[in-house]
């Protein structure tokens, strides 16, 4: 799972993908990732936001930012890169081999 540090305010904070990001974006939006529209950009944030908070929950980090705050401090560039950041993860899933499981 790649992972990617974003500067929020003053702090580098990890941010990556994972089970409870999604579950925290299906939780707070009460959509599915799957069921996302890649032109909203409210749903891009929050599921970015979502990636935040439980990237550094994992880690041990503290981050209490609201939503609200959290999309006051990022930028443009900022979404771009991670959202290409995920555009890359799915390229490199594409092209690695599957496994396959022998019975």
């Amino acid at each position: 799972m790649k992972q990617l540090m974003i500067k929020i305010g003053d702090q580098q904070l990890p941010c990556r993908l994972s089970m409870g990001a999604m579950l925290l974006f299906k939780r707070t939006t009460g959509k599915d990732v799957s069921e996302m529209s890649g032109n909203d950009m409210e749903e891009l944030l929050m599921l970015l936001w979502c990636c935040v908070c439980c990237a550094c929950k994992a880690d041990g980090i503290g981050f209490d930012s609201d939503f609200d705050t959290f999309v006051c401090q990022i930028s443009p560039s900022d979404l771009a890169e991670w959202s290409a950041s995920l555009s890359s993860d799915d390229e490199s899933k594409k092209k690695a081999p599957q496994e396959t499981v022998k019975k």
